[in-house]
């Protein structure tokens, strides 16, 4: 019996508990940051390329960055002038690219009135691109309205390309 109890204490006590549940998101958090709001500029060739805010951020020790409550960002062309902007649940920036990916419901309108609908883009700023594999409701500043699956576009929506499209084109 008390061989039996050794044996029990001996592997229980060798037991790592923290292997079975894995990491906690909290042991990648470097810093937590909570403002009204919190700005991120993001440039290319010292002229603005993403300008990006939000309520709170954290910080991740592999440097990249996720934002969350009312995240908002102007996005901006090669010359340094406003195009478009971007409204989003969340989003994360990620340190080695600068490039940014939005979460939730998402909607990027572009100063012309170009719209976009979706749930997930990335916004790539060393080419000026808008990228998403989600479905997507397009919508022109002649109110023409585009369903479909994938999008492609710059930052103004002026060349867009829906990958899979539905929908309805209004000619009058």
């Amino acid at each position: 019996m008390i061989k039996g109890f050794l044996f029990l204490l001996l592997i229980f006590s060798c037991n790592d508990d923290s292997e079975k549940k894995g990491r906690s998101i909290v042991d990648f958090i470097d810093n937590e940051i909570t403002g009204s709001p919190l700005k991120i500029e993001i440039s290319e060739d010292e002229k603005i390329s993403i300008e990006i805010q939000s309520d709170t951020l954290y910080k991740y020790k592999n440097g990249n960055i996720i934002m969350f409550g009312g995240v908002y960002a102007d996005l901006y062309d090669s010359k340094g002038i406003k195009s478009s902007e971007m409204h989003s649940d969340s989003a994360i920036i990620f340190n080695n690219s600068d490039s940014v990916k939005a979460f939730g419901n998402i909607e990027v309108e572009s100063v012309k009135g170009n719209k976009l609908l979706t749930t997930e883009i990335v916004l790539y700023n060393d080419i000026k691109l808008v990228h998403t594999d989600k479905n997507v409701i397009f919508t022109s500043n002649q109110n023409d309205t585009l369903y479909g699956k994938g999008f492609w576009s710059n930052y103004d929506m002026s060349n867009s390309k829906i990958l899979k499209p539905t929908g309805v084109i209004d000619n009058n």
